[in-house]
């Protein structure tokens, strides 16, 4: 016959190494602050991305639509798709680092 256990019988077994829960931390914060540093590089080149877009349109009504950058707008629309897997990735490591920092009572 097998025992079964509730939820927190089972929680209760469970004996986390704080040694290697603290490793994990330091290497899962290590990793959020890189793909921070992506997301922000990225956040910059769309910035920059955005001005010129501006000035074009301004060029545009001044002058000629026809003058309208469809470079600038291509490349806007072509980071839509890693744009948002960066940031679930970002999204999934923040979580990971949360979750982490809780279990060892530390962080804000």
């Amino acid at each position: 016959m097998t025992a079964t256990l509730t939820h927190a019988e089972l929680a209760a077994t469970i004996n986390p190494d704080a040694a290697r829960l603290a490793d994990l931390l330091r290497d899962a914060s290590r990793d959020y602050d890189r793909l921070l540093e992506k997301l922000d590089t990225q956040a910059e080149w769309i910035a920059e991305k955005m001005e010129r877009l501006r000035a074009s349109i301004a060029r545009s009504r001044e002058t000629d639509p026809s003058t309208l950058s469809v470079n600038d707008l291509g490349e806007l629309q072509g980071q839509g798709p890693e744009l948002d897997r960066l940031c679930g990735v970002v999204s999934a490591q923040r979580q990971l680092v949360g979750r982490l920092e809780m279990v060892l009572g530390v962080g804000a």
